[in-house]
Parts: structure tokens; sequence; C-alpha cells
């Protein structure tokens, strides 16, 4: 097998000043090297930034303002720590095995105790608050094919049924469950009429009655739970963007 050389050897180097052009191949051999110094540490920071484990991405249903950070621990391994904002779903991070635990880094109190399936590398684990203390975990799998861009997932934290339609879709949950809808029937090709509500003891509650952009690269995550400030069940929602899919290298 042929092996072939991006430069000289240390010794090429040196002699070459005494051959026609060596100080012209010096100098390149020189700004050849000082390239490879400014690119190394890129390159390492890269390969360092690489997750070789599967991935989580944590959303939170709510979380108390002063929670703290919290990080992911398996043994005595951690990961980086994070904070939890419901607003937004956190960035990538390597679980440091597939059964795991989320703590609070300042305590090290176990929030919830994680298990990753075998079947696929990167999840979504939404959190739930448990009345016990803690988060329920859903682990959801974010490159599984059947959960596509434009889904929406809804999630029923309440003591109450629920339901809805996105467009012509149609959803209904008991307390405690979650569901993957895919909508349809989008209007103008641009937008869904939406309604949802809640089933009482008085009779259906209509939550709102609206409309919702037709997305194509985003999932969205829709919480039904209990306000305790108004008394009253309420929902709230959260997108995630989804890359579209990379290139397929010919």
């Amino acid at each position: 097998m042929k092996v072939s050389r991006i430069a000289p050897s240390l010794d090429e180097v040196h002699n070459s000043g005494s051959k026609p052009g060596g100080e012209r191949h010096i100098a390149a051999v020189m700004r050849t090297l000082a390239l490879l110094c400014m690119l190394m540490p890129w390159m390492a920071s890269f390969c360092a930034a690489a997750p070789s484990g599967p991935t989580i991405r944590f959303l939170a249903e709510r979380a108390p303002v002063d929670l703290g950070e919290v990080q992911m621990a398996a043994g005595n391994q951690l990961s980086i720590p994070f904070t939890l904002d419901p607003r937004h779903l956190s960035a990538p991070l390597e679980a440091p095995a597939r059964a795991l635990t989320l703590r609070l880094k300042a305590k090290a109190v176990t929030l919830a105790a994680i298990t990753l399936p075998e079947i696929g590398s990167s999840f979504i684990v939404l959190l739930i608050p448990n009345p016990k203390g803690g988060y329920q975990p859903i682990v959801m799998r974010a490159d599984d094919p059947k959960f596509r861009p434009g889904d929406i997932y809804f999630y029923n934290h309440t003591a109450n049924t629920v339901f809805g339609h996105v467009g012509t879709a149609k959803f209904m949950l008991a307390s405690g469950k979650g569901q993957m809808l895919r909508p349809t029937g989008a209007r103008e090709a641009t937008f869904y009429n939406v309604g949802l509500g809640v089933r009482l003891t008085t009779g259906d509650q209509l939550l709102t009655n609206t409309r919702w952009p037709l997305l194509t690269r985003r999932r969205s995550y829709v919480f039904f739970y209990h306000d305790p400030l108004r008394d009253r069940v309420d929902f709230r929602a959260v997108d995630e963007f989804v890359p579209p899919p990379k290139a397929s290298t010919p």
C-alpha cells in the first residue's frame, strides 16, 4: 500500500537548505506546520464535542425558578450541568448510560430515574411533575421515523379528560395519558383550525378555538395541566425545530 506524507520529516527540512530552492521549501513547510497548528485545537474540540453515545433533550412541563442546575448520573459518571427551562427543549446532551438518573447538582437529590430503549440514539425526555416529588419521565425517540416534523404530542396532566382537534385530526385523552397526533385538513395549505377542551362534571368546556400555522420543520409538545393560580385547566405548547435531513453522499 502506498503511503503519502503531507509534510517532509524534520531531517528533510534540516537538509533542504543545501539544495536548490531549499529556502522556498522550508518556508512552504513552515506554512504547512502553522496551518496544522491552527487547525488541531479546532479539530480536537470538534472531536470532543461529538457524542459517542445516545443523546437526550429534556423538556419539563414546569420547573421551580430556584431549581438550580441539574445533571445526569450513572454510577460515577456525570453529565455536564444544565438547567431545565420549560420554555424550550434543552440542547442535546450525551447520556452517561442508557439507565441513568436526573439529579440536582448541588444536593445530589434524584429527580427522575430514566431508562432509554436499546433502539435509537437520539431521545426526547418529557418531565412531568410527580405529586410525590421529582418528575415522571416520558421517553420518546427523537429519531423515530414515525415521529415526523409537523406532528404534535399531547399529554394530559390533569384529573379530567381532555379533547380536541387540529384540522380534521381529533384526539381524546384520559388523565395521565399522552398521544402523538398528525394534523390533517390544513386550510389554504397554511394553517389548521384548532379546538381544545376539557370535560368537567358540569359539561364540556372550550379552552381555545384558534388557528395554528402549518409547520413543516417543527414538532410540538402540548401539555394540559391544572393552573393553581386560576384553579382551572389550561395548556401550553412548546415547539421543537427539526433540521432537514442531511444530503446523502454520492
